[in-house]
């Protein structure tokens, strides 16, 4: 077993995306009494097993399940591993999920509930992880927020039995948002901001735009800037001077983007054109 030295808690904020807690926790001896949050809990198991007592009855969850917990119900926790059991944890808040269950069913007044304590969703739990680094340590607006309704959509509609309303395609809609990243994609546009400019809903906006177009906004924004960064190291321009034109946190970032979609490095691109 672990010495109690190796626990560790890391809790932060991303509440520009609504009221979130996100908390990154390995456990060895820790045992929580009975306690309730007022928000929704939904974890991913990374490592060991977690056991706890949730109405009325004795759960287990190892690595592979989630944990999903409605607002207000009391639960405990403590190791059921020889290794203790390590987790990234959501809490987003009630407001937060009902507001993301009124996009997807069209339903107002829909209250979304986990039935369901513990499910074994390895692939979820796989993009819950992925969310949860990536809101740690990623800035960029159009990113966050797309990830965030992604993969919370699918936690309701697969854990919550929430069904998407059906929608009539807005290809009007899509080419004007397509327009406004086109039309400046260095600006670090959000997909509320592109949403409320088009007339749909954040969900709808991404999942019409990936329907009409094969991928999601902050997808085709950043295969775009690619296009255009060829366009500029071809002109001579050197890499760093075109990362902070179009966007690109550093260069380092323009970099990775690149290669992702040439297989190459800018630098590399800029020889290969003849460009001084």
């Amino acid at each position: 077993m672990p010495a109690p030295s190796a626990e560790r808690s890391d809790l932060f904020r991303a509440d520009d995306l609504g009221r979130l807690e996100c908390l990154d926790a390995h456990y060895a001896e820790r045992v929580f009494p009975p306690h309730f949050h007022e928000e929704y809990v939904v974890n991913t198991l990374t490592l060991g097993a977690q056991a706890y007592r949730h109405r009325g009855g004795q759960h287990r969850a190892g690595v592979g399940a989630l944990v999903l917990i409605n607002p207000g119900e009391v639960h405990t926790g403590e190791t059921d591993h020889e290794n203790g059991w390590a987790y990234r944890g959501f809490y987003p808040s009630a407001e937060m999920i009902h507001a993301l269950a009124a996009d997807l069913s069209g339903d107002t007044h829909a209250r979304p509930y986990f039935h369901d304590t513990v499910v074994l969703d390895p692939a979820l739990g796989q993009r819950l992880d992925q969310l949860h680094r990536l809101l740690r340590g990623q800035a960029d607006p159009l990113l966050r927020e797309t990830m965030l309704a992604s993969v919370f959509g699918d936690v309701l509609i697969r854990h919550m039995s929430l069904r998407p309303r059906e929608q009539a395609a807005a290809p009007s809609a899509v080419e004007r948002a397509r327009q406004m990243l086109a039309d400046d994609p260095a600006t670090a546009l959000s997909l509320q901001q592109l949403a409320q400019a088009v007339g749909l809903s954040p969900w709808q906006l991404c999942r019409q735009f990936k329907q009409l177009t094969g991928l999601p906004p902050v997808a085709w924004r950043n295969q775009l800037r690619v296009a255009r960064a060829r366009r500029l190291l071809a002109s001579g321009l050197a890499p760093g001077a075109v990362a902070l034109e179009l966007g690109f946190a550093d260069q380092p970032h323009l970099t990775r983007a690149f290669q992702l979609a040439l297989g190459v490095t800018p630098a590399a691109y800029q020889k290969a054109m003849g460009a001084r």
